[in-house]
């Protein structure tokens, strides 16, 4: 990642970064693998699934066609919080509304890392900084048919190390589709087309674009809502199948889960661990026109990843 900035080594903070990578079920190499991760603690309960879910409170950067066939008619604040080992934290707040038709959604994003020690060339300590990155993002949607959504978003992404930074320009598009006979959604985006603004040395970073598709199914007989999702990104040349659902209980109760083909990749030979590696649950409480969820996501030898998220109509 960043291994050399301004003749320093920042140890703490690669190693931070290479944790977070892991907990955050990325297998890329470039500097900017948090765009690729849940931030809402709903998404986080299903394994980060959602390129065709319109429920879904990170639809704006899976998929953000999904905004016109939602509950795109109400105005709607999201805020969530997630915990990841090494002390990693992020933090998402999201505003939607319709205006003329065309649903949008403002977001901002963040993950800090911490406080780190910074060494000299000799190993010797010489204080301590701090590194973060943000993604302001702005989304929208347009109903082209009954049933059939385009949508896009565009924003900014800075990358902060001490006083050094990295700022990416991005654009995501996708389209969704409702087949309200069967019940069924389907999605497909193109996410994080982007250029380098600016960068911490003169070697531009890989930002990692992909390519996901996904179906959404609410199940005949069972009061649930499946959804299956795949990504790819090509400059890296790999992949992943993520599964999610959430069950719609009496009394506005939500039980949510969800898993990933990481799995595969983490096999310990120990069945207890190789079984509940990669699983995730969580957990939502509607009252009134507020909901409040809960979520956990257990990354195998990566640890824990905590989530606590809000979101109210209005």
């Amino acid at each position: 990642m960043w291994i050399w900035i301004r003749y320093r080594f920042y140890s703490g903070f690669i190693t931070a970064c290479l944790l977070f990578v892991i907990v955050a079920q990325v297998r890329g190499d470039g500097a900017y693998s948090i765009l690729e991760v849940p931030f809402h603690t709903r998404s986080l309960s299903m394994a980060g699934v959602g390129t065709a879910d319109p429920n879904g409170r990170d639809a704006s950067a899976f998929n953000p066609a999904l905004l016109a066939l939602g509950d795109s008619e109400s105005q709607h604040f999201f805020l969530s919080l997630l915990s990841f080992p090494a002390g990693i934290k992020s933090g998402a707040v999201e505003w939607r509304k319709n205006w003329r038709g065309f649903p949008f959604a403002i977001s901002v994003r963040h993950i800090n890392y911490g406080d780190f020690t910074e060494l000299d060339e000799d190993g010797n300590t010489i204080g301590d900084f701090g590194a973060d990155e943000s993604w302001i993002s702005a989304a929208t949607s347009y109903p082209l048919l009954p049933g059939v959504a385009l949508g896009g978003s565009a924003g900014l992404l800075v990358s902060q190390v001490e006083d050094v930074s990295a700022t990416l320009g991005l654009i995501s598009v996708g389209t969704a589709i409702e087949i309200s006979r069967y019940d069924l959604h389907l999605g497909f985006a193109i996410n994080n087309l982007g250029i380098t603004l600016s960068s911490y040395t003169q070697y531009n970073e890989t930002i990692p674009t992909s390519i996901a598709g996904g179906i959404t199914k609410k199940l005949k007989y069972l009061p649930m809502e499946i959804s299956v999702d795949g990504s790819w990104w090509n400059k890296e040349e790999r992949g992943v199948i993520r599964a999610g659902g959430e069950f719609n209980l009496p009394h506005d109760l939500y039980l949510r889960w969800g898993t990933s083909s990481y799995k595969l990749g983490q096999m310990t030979q120990n069945l207890y661990r190789d079984i509940i590696t990669e699983t995730a649950l969580g957990v939502g409480l509607k009252i009134d026109k507020l909901v409040v969820d809960l979520g956990i996501n257990y990354g195998g030898v990566a640890g824990v990843i905590l989530g606590v998220g809000t979101s109210w109509k209005f």
